[in-house]
């Protein structure tokens, strides 16, 4: 789907990170851009940037995780954008501990943004662009579906659940015209070790920052070759060459990544820095 001038898209959690990215860079395209955050005041500071790139914004306060707010959202996308083009499913939070340990209220919550938001996404907005043939979803998962590191339990589960629901949808609507694709980048500046629930231990939370700190990608990066492989039709957007390697290895010999894994977590590589 080629987008340009007049694309209207709306963007979840655009108030900051990644979504905020993803504000600008289809701002710079000539996009309308609808910005959804929990948040209004930060949702509004992402207008303001949109607004100084000469395209137009809108802002809807809205929590992914309640469904009459995504509701809402799609109704009041359409009368102040227009039919929406694309939908950036991206709101999400990161989600640590590991399984037995992490409470089930970690557990919930992590489903409820990081799944349910995007289930709730797909199923307000997915059925208008069916009705008219044509549209996009952009759901934002991460290499966490792959890589599947331990500690990171609820994170990895409701992530790789995006994934699936992305591939289900993608062979649903094709028929009528309308495309998916599920971004799973690796590590990039970005603030979701600060919105991560559960118990983060010191050592992976430093090895997470340096990661990011190390990352030759920023946010925008990761935005534009997410569009990128929007245009271009594509189910999988996998910005990262290193995730690119990992996923067909893992692919390739699944026992064996399962076991370098469980291996590197004995010796206790994941919680260095």
């Amino acid at each position: 789907m080629p987008i340009g001038g007049g694309t209207r898209a709306v963007v979840t959690g655009a108030g900051s990170g990644l979504g905020r990215a993803f504000a600008r860079v289809l701002a710079s395209r000539g996009a309308v851009v609808v910005v959804a955050d929990v948040r209004e005041d930060t949702a509004r500071e992402t207008a303001r940037e949109v607004g100084s790139l000469g395209a137009e914004a809108h802002v809807v306060v809205c929590d992914v995780t309640r469904t009459d707010d995504v509701a809402r959202l799609a109704a009041q996308a359409s009368t102040l954008a227009g039919e929406v083009d694309l939908l950036v499913n991206n709101a999400g939070i990161g989600a640590a501990g590991e399984v037995g340990v992490a409470g089930l209220d970690t557990w919930r919550r992590a489903i409820d943004v990081n799944l349910c938001g995007v289930i709730h996404g797909c199923h307000y907005f997915v059925p208008r662009m069916r009705a008219r043939g044509r549209g996009h979803v952009l759901n934002v998962a991460s290499a966490a579906a792959i890589a599947a590191a331990p500690g990171m339990g609820a994170y990895n589960v409701t992530k790789a659940g995006v994934v699936a629901l992305s591939e289900t949808l993608a062979a649903e609507a094709a028929r009528d015209g309308v495309g998916v694709t599920v971004l799973m980048p690796g590590f990039f500046p970005t603030n979701i070790v600060h919105d991560t629930v559960g118990p983060l231990e010191d050592g992976k939370r430093r090895l997470a920052e340096t990661m990011m700190q190390r990352s030759r990608y920023s946010a925008d990066d990761v935005a534009r070759l997410a569009l990128r492989a929007v245009e271009r039709g594509k189910l999988y957007a996998l910005p990262h060459g290193e995730i690119r390697w990992l996923w067909r290895v893992k692919r390739a010999a699944p026992r064996t990544y399962a076991r370098l894994v469980a291996a590197l977590e004995r010796r206790g590589v994941f919680s260095q820095a």
